[in-house]
């Protein structure tokens, strides 16, 4: 493989469980995934699946009780003089000098909602040159010239007046603008958007797709996009990763998941979406059932008691691996291979 488009981050069967006192919860159990360079990665699936986790896993954020049990998280990064080192952020300290750099510099996330991320009794300038300052040795003053020129780059106007403003005057589509702009000040190779426009009319929506694939094309960073909206990893995605209780079901290109889908959840996922060419006044298709408890996962393979292509005595026994039903698609499921 060239050097290009070798990943700049591989998850590798990756665990993290949450030990609470009524048991425990297997967010993640076992995901693999890579990032390339340049590519947006689409993460999709039900709420609870395990997407946010998985975010908060590469970037050491997992809050108690959570822990990573297992697994590996790869990041390729250059030295300089064309060297290069891969380093598993999974054996870093969680509050270390060398993974608090990492978070930032290397890799930003845009959270799922602003107006919670920015702290509202500091400006947003003091809280995006804080950050800047962090990560690079400059001064107050460039800091405040950095922090006004990502506001200006992602389309706020009047930068140099709203960079002393606080969260709480601005709209969401701004808030969302002035998160994605503070996760960009330091040029990261990887940029993680949890849930970017959830909370944002459709017109806003498209404006913020729309700059984050201009901000992607000029600075020829990674994105991994989560989300559960498959309109936004239609328009978005190169490659899709398809997620339910924990664990990867299906990957593969875009125009593969889309117009061939193999595992059973991703297609009862897209015959869920309305489309132009629906009849009118008629019900849409659903997935039967509902996510199962998290601590009562059912044995097998963690679909079956909601699969229409349930197998008995299979499926209710042994949980299948990912295997290759097309190129470059894998699935796990029972029915292939």
């Amino acid at each position: 493989m060239e050097n290009g488009r070798r990943p700049i981050l591989a998850v590798r069967d990756l665990k993290t469980y949450f030990f609470t006192d009524e048991g425990v919860v297997k967010a993640v159990d076992g995901a693999s995934f890579e990032v390339k360079p340049g590519q947006t990665l689409g993460i999709v699936g039900e709420s609870g699946c395990g997407k946010s986790v998985a975010a908060r896993s590469i970037l050491r954020i997992v809050e108690r009780p959570g822990k990573i049990v297992a697994g590996e998280v790869l990041l390729r990064r250059g030295l300089g003089g064309g060297q290069e080192e891969e380093v598993d952020l999974t054996r870093l300290d969680a509050d270390g000098r060398e993974m608090r750099y990492i978070r930032g510099a290397e890799i930003a996330l845009v959270f799922q909602e602003p107006m919670t991320s920015f702290s509202p009794v500091h400006t947003i300038g003091d809280q995006m040159m804080e950050a800047i300052r962090l990560h690079r040795k400059v001064s107050k003053q460039e800091a405040r010239a950095r922090a006004v020129e990502m506001l200006r780059q992602v389309g706020i106007s009047r930068a140099e007046a709203r960079v002393d403003e606080y969260s709480y005057q601005l709209s969401g589509g701004l808030r969302q603008r002035a998160m994605i702009a503070a996760a960009l000040s330091c040029d990261p190779k990887i940029l993680i958007a949890d849930e970017p426009t959830t909370a944002l009319d459709v017109t806003t929506q498209a404006q913020i797709l729309d700059l984050m694939r201009q901000l992607q094309e000029q600075n020829g960073m990674a994105v991994m996009l989560i989300t559960h909206n498959l309109g936004v990893i239609a328009e978005m995605a190169d490659e899709v990763v398809v997620m339910y209780l924990g664990r990867v079901v299906e990957k593969g290109r875009v125009d593969a998941i889309f117009h061939n889908p193999r595992h059973p959840y991703t297609q009862a996922l897209l015959r869920s979406i309305p489309s132009i060419e629906s009849t009118p006044r008629v019900r849409l298709p659903t997935i039967t059932g509902s996510i199962p408890h998290p601590y009562n996962r059912p044995v097998g393979c963690p679909f079956h008691p909601r699969c229409p292509s349930f197998i008995p005595g299979k499926c209710d026994h042994g949980e299948p691996e990912l295997v290759p039903v097309g190129e470059g698609q894998d699935a796990g499921c029972f029915l292939y291979g």
